[in-house]
């Protein structure tokens, strides 16, 4: 079919030479999705489209006349799914740039039938170039699209990566772009350039509700090719992974299937949707219009009945019928009958799934079955703190009331599969994870996570260090984790540590002699103390001490891989918790007498 095309609400395709979305490219555009008759959601695409009017300080065209035109459009059309552009150009004017304060917005509406061949999943490559930092125009949708025609020059991939005026990826040229790695989803930073699709926002939200950690920030090519997960969005082509960038390729898609399948359920019921009454099919609709009401109702329902957070498990085997009679008589709900009634109108009554659920007060039945259907299992957030040891993560975790505690400390060790020393193997963060995952679970991905970083961070280390390998560089981190709270100092304090170590000096540094010491340490070291005989005490014995003496963060364990040039060869901590660095020892005990004493 041919494209319906309405210029202010008549159907045309000629537009006026004087308009200035043609001289100047000065409008904006939003390119919609229509699924069944539905403007999928319309609310967002409309707010953006204010939004970026007012910036440009376009007069405004009401919601209901763009709604209007697309109705009209779509019936010449004859179409339920379509695509649809909506172009609002500030107007008329003559030559110039400047223009009336009171000038006649033009209204566009062109409707296309669907993409006929849309990749299942895409490839991509770094564009010919990227985007210009422009805060006053960054997340508008403005009509000059220069930076995107000019990106996709000669291009030989599905799509191609835009990057800014840092090197950081900012999108590809048509969509917004995503990142998963170790449960993480980051997608890059938009304030100062890009553009925010209408699903973003929605995904990120998704993510979070799948058990996600999500990061909205810097985002280099580096990272973003050592991601276990890549997708893009954007309202035509919906959710689609990535299986390839440059030469790098990505075999797993497991967690962007289930955000697609948790946004494909979202779409079908979303409020923020427009239903379109075309001439042809207003008597249809207004059955449509009906159900719809009526799945409000019955989804607004607040039947679950707990007056507080309630963990409820539904076990392997389980069906509708079975849940909702322990659920009525566990009390949380007032019908089973109406629980079952509601599943099976919803379709849900064989897509439940076993997990550990969150029960909360004033949620609807229709959440809760939609949260079983999407196995939208309850989840906590679980932070290991930098510095801490191995034995206070094993004691936060073991007590931890959403996690299953089944081993000792022993064999939770052998099964992430290390050996001794087990110190500092675990990457401190902040975990999201699943009511009923096991302590070892955890432990295995902080495991991971500091492993990947301590490879990479030893790949990029300084040249000439007085390290031998890894672990070294690991065991330098901790004692600088402990020594300063400071990120100003910790390359300065590496530093330090690295000539006492070219000149064979001992470290002498006190959080080795207190790990050392154990429940011995009684909170203030003595010179008794300083002679404990033990290979961690670095008063006694030169070199590092045999392992770490706890976990690490990523400014440690930079500082210990580059560390600052540097003659000083003492410091000492002041009260204030910064320290004072000497050439000299005498320099070194007129600090101890001015800062100790």
């Amino acid at each position: 079919m041919k494209d319906v095309v309405l210029i202010n609400g008549k159907k045309q395709s000629k537009l006026s030479v004087f308009s200035r979305v043609t001289q100047f490219g000065d409008g904006l555009f939003e390119t919609c999705l229509i699924k069944d008759g539905r403007l999928l959601f319309w609310s967002e695409h409309f707010s953006r489209l204010e939004k970026g009017r007012e910036k440009l300080k376009i007069n405004k065209v009401e919601s209901a006349l763009w709604l209007k035109d697309v109705a009209k459009a779509l019936s010449i059309s004859r179409l339920d799914n379509a695509v649809v552009k909506i172009i609002l150009s500030r107007g008329e004017s003559l030559r110039g740039y400047g223009f009336d304060q009171d000038i006649i917005p033009n209204r566009i509406v062109i409707v296309s039938g669907l993409p006929e061949q849309i990749p299942e999943q895409y490839s991509l490559s770094l564009c010919q170039s990227g985007y210009s930092t422009n805060r006053l125009l960054s997340g508008i949708k403005h009509s000059n699209r220069l930076e995107q025609i000019m990106a996709r020059f000669d291009m030989s991939t599905n799509e191609c990566i835009m990057l800014d005026d840092s090197g950081y990826v900012i999108s590809t040229t048509q969509a917004n772009i995503f990142s998963i790695k170790s449960n993480v989803l980051l997608t890059p930073a938009l304030d100062e350039c890009g553009i925010e699709g209408t699903r973003r926002k929605v995904i990120l939200e998704l993510a979070r509700e799948l058990g996600l950690q999500v990061e909205v920030g810097a985002l280099s090519i580096n990272e973003l090719l050592e991601s276990d997960e890549v997708f893009i969005t954007n309202s035509v082509i919906g959710i689609k992974s990535v299986s390839k960038i440059n030469q790098q390729s990505f075999d797993l898609h497991t967690t962007t299937e289930k955000i697609k399948h948790a946004f494909f359920s979202l779409q079908k019921l979303s409020a923020s949707s427009q239903v379109i009454e075309t001439r042809k099919s207003v008597a249809s609709w207004a059955i449509a219009l009906s159900v719809v009401f009526v799945f409000s109702y019955l989804l607004s329902l607040k039947d679950v009945r707990v007056n507080e957070s309630v963990i409820y498990q539904l076990s392997s085997g389980s069906n509708i019928h079975t849940i909702s009679v322990e659920l009525e008589n566990l009390n949380h709900i007032s019908s089973s009958r109406y629980f079952v009634f509601l599943a099976k109108i919803l379709g849900l009554d064989n897509e439940i799934k076993q997990g550990y659920y969150e029960l909360i007060p004033d949620m609807s039945v229709g959440t809760l079955l939609n949260n079983f259907a999407l196995a939208k299992v309850a989840t906590r957030q679980i932070t290991l703190v930098e510095g801490e040891t191995i034995k206070d993560y094993y004691q936060q975790l073991s007590k931890h009331t959403a996690l299953k505690h089944q081993n000792n400390f022993y064999q939770t060790m052998n099964s992430v599969g290390i050996s001794l020393p087990y110190e500092g193997r675990f990457w401190p963060d902040t975990y999201r994870v699943n009511y009923g995952d096991s302590v070892l679970s955890v432990f295995k991905r902080a495991n991971k996570i500091m492993q990947e970083k301590l490879d990479t961070a030893w790949q990029g280390r300084q040249k000439n260090l007085a390290l031998k390998n890894a672990n070294e560089a690991l065991i330098l981190a901790s004692l600088i984790e402990k020594e300063t709270a400071h990120h100003a100092e910790k390359s300065q304090i590496a530093g330090v540590f690295m000539n006492r170590l070219r000149k064979g000096m001992r470290l002498q540094t006190d959080p080795s002699v207190i790990y050392a010491l154990g429940e011995k340490y009684l909170g203030r070291l003595t010179k008794k103390d300083l002679r404990f005989n033990s290979p961690y005490n670095t008063y006694r014995n030169k070199g590092l001490p045999p392992s770490a003496i706890g976990s690490v963060g990523n400014e440690s364990l930079n500082a210990a891989t580059h560390p600052l040039a540097t003659d000083a060869l003492y410091f000492v901590a002041k009260k204030d918790g910064t320290h004072a660095f000497a050439k000299t020892y005498q320099q070194h005990r007129r600090n101890i007498e001015k800062y100790l004493n």
